[in-house]
């Protein structure tokens, strides 16, 4: 058994649907039902990967994988009532996690935006590197103050020393530097984001990852569960009539978490269920595979992919030789 935490960057805003409307969004996304926080449940994101990997066989992007190759890790397609109704419908041997929120992008009136993160987002962080064979030493998980929040680097503190606070969305937090910010920042960093292909001489990725390392902020759970409801991004919509071109359904509200958010989720690579991997060597076969599909790739996640939602990049983590 081999187990994995694969990071999701969003490239552009993603909506993963929830089933009710929720407070006047007609259309909001998943979230957890304890903390708010918003989430891609593993159905969602098993079912996101097994397309990305089956659009990449009809383009033929990955030579190592086939049609059976799919169907071990994912299990068979659904019925649909034809020549397969005899089909066994057993679970595939890839085990998918929830995408969990590990930061999300807040305006602030100082730098722009910051990637707000809290003690709890980063515990379950943690917990998720723990599970690796041969995990990296993790940082100690900061817990700041009800009402305040923590930085790695003065960039923040002008507001300190005027008294102040700085705004976060709607929110307005104090912020002092603490050490383990900036460790976290940097593991994120080097982790979550692509780094450059063979050859390539250029990082794509480097601005991004370089305010990472500066604008990281961990802040208390009551300004956290507070930024992960009023930061998200709303938009209205219409669906116009083709010939007459006014308004024949809507308008109606949707909600997507905004690009640049980063979320992570472990999958695991069980052994078939058959025996027939008594060696580990399928599995470790498969591995690769995974890691040649999503390992610095792009792809497309969750609803409204026809106008550019979805995108996003995936880093896999793990112990190759696990």
């Amino acid at each position: 058994m081999q187990t994995f935490l694969l990071y999701l960057y969003t490239e552009s805003p993603l909506h993963a649907g929830a089933a009710d409307a929720d407070r006047g969004i007609d259309l909001p996304i998943q979230r957890e039902a304890a903390t708010n926080y918003p989430v891609v449940w593993g159905q969602s994101l098993k079912g996101a990967l097994r397309r990305s990997i089956n659009e990449a066989l009809r383009r033929q992007e990955h030579d190592l994988l086939n049609k059976d190759d799919v169907t071990w890790l994912f299990g068979p397609p659904p019925r649909s009532g034809g020549d397969d109704v005899d089909q066994d419908p057993a679970a595939g041997n890839l085990l998918v996690g929830d995408a969990q929120l590990v930061a999300m992008p807040v305006p602030t009136l100082q730098h722009t935006f910051a990637w707000a993160t809290s003690g709890l987002a980063l515990g379950r962080l943690a917990r998720k590197y723990q599970g690796l064979k041969g995990s990296p030493q993790i940082p100690e998980v900061p817990t700041p103050p009800p009402g305040s929040g923590y930085t790695s680097t003065s960039r923040w503190n002008s507001a300190k020393a005027e008294g102040k606070g700085h705004v976060l969305g709607p929110c307005v937090v104090p912020l002092e530097e603490h050490q383990a910010v900036g460790s976290w920042s940097q593991r994120i960093g080097a982790d979550a984001l692509p780094t450059p292909h063979e050859g390539q001489t250029t990082d794509p990725f480097s601005y991004f990852r370089s305010q990472l390392n500066q604008d990281l902020l961990v802040v208390g759970d009551t300004a956290m569960s507070q930024l992960v409801r009023e930061c998200t991004e709303h938009t209205v919509r219409v669906q116009l009539n083709d010939e007459t071109k006014t308004v024949e359904h809507g308008p109606f509200t949707a909600e997507y978490l905004p690009t640049d958010s980063v979320l992570a989720a472990t999958l695991t690579l069980r052994s078939n269920a058959s025996g027939a991997d008594d060696d580990g060597t399928v599995t470790a076969l498969y591995a690769e595979q995974l890691r040649t599909a999503l390992d610095g790739t792009s792809w497309q996640l969750g609803g409204d992919e026809t106008i550019g939602k979805g995108q996003l990049w995936s880093r896999l983590i793990g112990d190759k030789d696990e």
